[in-house]
């Protein structure tokens, strides 16, 4: 577990996760999936690593500090600049959608509501937490220059914001708001789940062009099975987090149509860059 990014063990394995929970929380949930993969690929060691936020795991990414990792689709599609290709994915890709929140009690009825109000999300580059549902509102006819956005840095300081009443509506995703309102019971019902965007291809597991094709392939196998593996205690792995099936870069041309059509009518934070003759 490495979230300074300090230099891991020659032989080991790097396996990064983006940032989109804290440090540890990453730790807990991806640390049995690596001991996983140690278990059906004898003689390999894995470390999960963290980063302190997007930046420092985009930077992290470009540097190719990691010889696998899970990013966000649209980090995914960035990294195929720096030598890496997809290998697996995260499913049900229908988890991988934005929501707006808002307190129940002061909730707006429609899109066109939003106009000149203050909004939260989680920050600039995140897909389905901040992108999607900007060009949803968009798509809805919302002028996204007259919103007063605030970027609150995770998902649950956005679902706090939004029960709190401190934004006119906040953004979340779905797999996120589900397990907090799961473990929020109280909390959740004073909160209003008030839209939802299209679906986008799930995270993606990429592989640096460096990293055997054996081990690859391995790597892609073991986590398509893991779900399925009758020789495996589930309860080990956080709700949802086990699902994976095999994918390649082509599983994510919808994103980089996405992204295309996000610059054309916003414009794309400077930090996300489409791929070069994709």
């Amino acid at each position: 577990y490495k979230p300074s990014g300090a230099a891991a063990a020659k032989e080991a394995l790097v396996f990064g996760i983006h940032p989109y929970t804290n440090p540890q929380d990453l730790f807990d949930t991806y640390a049995p999936i690596m001991r996983y993969l140690e278990q059906k690929l004898p003689g390999s060691r894995f470390e999960v690593e963290a980063s302190r936020d997007y930046a420092d795991y985009e930077a992290k990414l470009a540097a190719r500090r990691f010889h696998f990792s899970l990013p966000n689709p649209a980090q995914a599609v960035a990294s195929f600049e720096y030598g890496y290709r997809v290998i697996a994915k995260m499913t049900p890709d229908d988890d991988f959608r934005g929501l707006f929140i808002a307190r129940a009690d002061d909730a707006p009825g429609e899109p066109r509501e939003l106009s000149g109000k203050t909004v939260c999300f989680t920050s600039a580059t995140a897909l389905a937490g901040t992108l999607q549902p900007l060009l949803w509102l968009h798509d809805q006819g919302v002028d996204i220059k007259s919103l007063n956005i605030r970027y609150v840095g995770s998902q649950f300081s956005s679902i706090l914001n939004a029960w709190s009443g401190e934004f006119a509506a906040c953004g979340s995703t779905s797999r996120f708001f589900r397990t907090w309102s799961r473990n929020n019971p109280d909390k959740a019902r004073d909160i209003k789940l008030l839209w939802r965007t299209p679906a986008l291809p799930h995270n993606a597991v990429i592989v640096r062009d460096d990293v055997p094709a054996g081990l690859a392939v391995g790597v892609a196998r073991a986590l398509a099975g893991l779900a399925r593996d009758p020789g495996v205690d589930q309860s080990q792995f956080r709700i949802d987090q086990q699902y994976f099936e095999l994918a390649d870069n082509a599983s994510y041309r919808p994103v980089i149509e996405f992204l295309r059509r996000y610059d054309a009518a916003i414009g794309l934070p400077a930090q996300i860059k489409l791929p070069k003759g994709r």
